[in-house]
């Protein structure tokens, strides 16, 4: 009996693991830009809050991605180092949204 049932749950965990690599496989890739700090003085900020962005977006990608509509999307992040200037994040905003065509900004 525990053989069976050992076999059952293998079985089935291997199952909603290709359900879920198949799910992963069709969502699109939405693009989204951040200029944060990540040297100068608020770069303990910056840091904390890329990895936070970093964490969500492996979660995301872990849980087979998220629908907006009919459609299901996975996130990718471009960062770029502001170095703590409110003037250098402008022009990397502008960077990100001309150059990379990022479709939404995160901010800190």
């Amino acid at each position: 009996m525990n053989v069976k049932i050992v076999l059952g749950l293998f079985v089935a965990s291997i199952t909603l693991f290709f359900i879920n690599s198949a799910a992963q496989a069709e969502c699109k890739e939405l693009l989204l830009g951040s200029a944060i700090s990540l040297t100068g003085k608020y770069a303990t900020n910056g840091i904390h809050t890329k990895n936070g962005y970093d964490f969500a977006i492996q979660k995301i990608k872990e849980a087979g991605g998220v629908n907006f509509g009919d459609e299901c999307y996975n996130f990718s992040v471009i960062y770029y180092d502001d170095e703590s200037k409110g003037d250098r994040g402008a022009i990397l905003a502008e960077r990100l949204i001309n150059l990379h065509k990022v479709q939404y900004m995160l901010g800190p």
